[in-house]
């Protein structure tokens, strides 16, 4: 069996290697919120007043769609749109409703470059 300790110094070596280079950068780009451009601690983070603005969608939701329910249809009950269009994929769900910062986030990595 090959000696593990080379690979976990190669390891070690590179993450100090990224800490030190990553440093400046940091200074100069510190991290920010993504939808508010707030400074945050760390990059990709909301900051604590974006994040509860997001509303994240719960059931009752289409099975194929994802569009949500506004009260329980039964199991297994489609929305208009997968019955009349059906999509050319199983199923698909957002997390967040698009609207407030989820569409700035969007948007924004859409046409702003923001990543």
């Amino acid at each position: 069996m090959a000696d593990p300790m080379p690979k976990i110094k190669s390891i070690a070596i590179t993450n100090l290697a990224r800490s030190v280079v990553g440093w400046p950068a940091r200074m100069l780009f510190p991290p920010v919120c993504a939808g508010c451009r707030r400074h945050v601690s760390q990059p990709g983070v909301l900051c604590g007043a974006c994040w509860p603005k997001l509303r994240l969608l719960e059931r009752p939701w289409c099975p194929v769609m994802g569009t949500p329910f506004t009260h329980h249809m039964g199991e297994g009950f489609l929305s208009a749109e997968a019955i009349a269009d059906p999509p050319p994929f199983e199923r698909a769900r957002a997390a967040v409703a698009y609207s407030g910062v989820a569409r700035q986030m969007v948007q924004g990595l859409k046409y702003q470059d923001r990543t």
